[in-house]
C-alpha cells in the first residue's frame, strides 16, 4: 500500500473530546509503513456514528439508541463536523442493525493496513491524553488488547491464530508455513505437536474487506486473508442534514414502531387505571 490511507473509528460511545486531543490521536493512528519503507502518511480520520434517522428507522426504532450513550454536549461539537461518516452496511445486510462495536482501522480502498477490535471507545479515559508539557501519558480506563498472528499449517490448510480477550488487532505481517505460535524462554518455536510438516517459507498476509475484487492467485507472496468489516469502505460522510445521534435529546417524529424519545414506559399499573 502505497498511497496515504484513511481512519475510521465506529465505536458505541463517545467521550468529551477536543480538536487537539483528536489531532494527536489521528497523527499516531498515521504512524507505520509500506512495504517499501515509505511512510503510510497522515491518514483522513472519519468517526463512522449513526445518524438520528438511522436510529430512527433502525430494527428496534429509537430504542437502539440505549446502545449509542453519548450525550448531546458530546456529539454536537461543532469541530467533530468534519469527522463524521454514516454507518452503512448493506453488504451485510445489517443497515438497519445499530452497532455496539469499538473498531478502529486503517485502509486504501477494500486493503486494510490494520483493523483494531477493541473494547475502547473513542475518549481520552480508554486512549490516554499528554499532560505535563507532553512529558507523560495519562490513562484512566485500560483496555486489554490482543495482537492476532496468523500461521497457516501446510496439512489442514487453515488459519490459526491467538485467542482474543477483550480486544483484537489484526495486523499484516509476515508468517511461516506450518510454524506453530511458540511460549518458549528463548522465543523459539517450540516442536509442532499438530503433526504439521515445518516449512520456513515466508509469506506476508494482506488484509481485505467481504468486498474486495482482487484476485487472490495474481500474488502468490501474499496470502489474502478476507475480515468481515461490519460497513462499509470508504464511508460516505454527513450531508448537511445528518445529525449525529445523542440518547438525551427528545425526538417527536414517531419511529418505526409508532414511539418517541424518550419513551414513557408503565411497567406496572394498579387496578383502577
Amino acid at each position: 500500500m502505497s498511497t496515504p490511507m484513511d481512519n475510521d473509528s465506529p465505536f458505541s460511545s463517545l467521550g468529551s473530546l477536543d480538536e487537539k486531543w483528536m489531532t494527536e490521536l489521528a497523527s499516531s493512528m498515521s504512524s507505520g509503513s509500506c512495504d517499501d519503507k515509505t511512510p503510510l502518511g497522515l491518514g483522513k480520520p472519519l468517526i463512522i456514528w449513526p445518524t438520528v434517522e438511522d436510529v430512527r428507522c433502525s430494527l428496534e426504532g429509537y430504542a437502539a439508541g440505549n446502545a449509542i450513550p453519548s450525550p448531546q454536549k458530546n456529539v454536537e461539537k461543532e469541530f467533530l463536523k468534519k469527522y463524521w461518516a454514516k454507518w452503512k452496511a448493506t453488504h451485510t445486510g445489517r443497515c438497519r442493525a445499530m452497532p455496539h462495536i469499538k473498531t478502529y482501522t486503517r485502509y486504501n480502498g477494500q486493503n486494510l493496513a490494520w483493523f483494531l477490535l477493541t473494547s475502547a471507545n473513542l475518549s481520552k479515559a480508554a486512549w490516554g491524553a499528554l499532560q505535563k508539557n507532553n512529558s507523560q501519558l495519562m490513562i484512566r480506563s485500560y483496555e486489554v488488547f490482543v495482537l492476532e498472528l496468523y500461521t497457516i499449517g501446510t496439512v489442514s490448510e487453515k488459519s490459526s491464530f491467538l485467542s482474543v480477550l477483550l480486544g483484537v488487532l489484526f495486523l499484516p505481517s509476515p508468517i511461516n508455513r506450518g510454524q506453530g505460535f511458540s511460549c518458549t524462554d528463548n522465543g523459539s518455536p517450540s516442536k509442532n505437536k499438530c503433526g504439521l510438516s515445518e516449512n520456513t517459507k515466508s509469506q506476508r498476509t494482506k488484509l481485505v474487506t467481504l468486498t474486495w475484487e482482487g484476485n487472490r492467485s495474481s500474488d502468490s507472496s501474499s496470502e489474502v486473508i478476507p475480515l468481515p468489516v461490519p460497513y462499509e469502505l470508504p464511508p460516505k460522510q454527513y450531508s448537511s442534514e445528518d445529525v449525529p445521534w445523542s440518547w438525551d435529546r427528545r425526538y417527536y417524529k414517531k419511529d418505526v414502531c409508532g414511539q418517541v424519545w424518550p419513551r414513557h414506559v408503565q411497567l406496572y399499573s394498579s387496578p383502577d387505571s
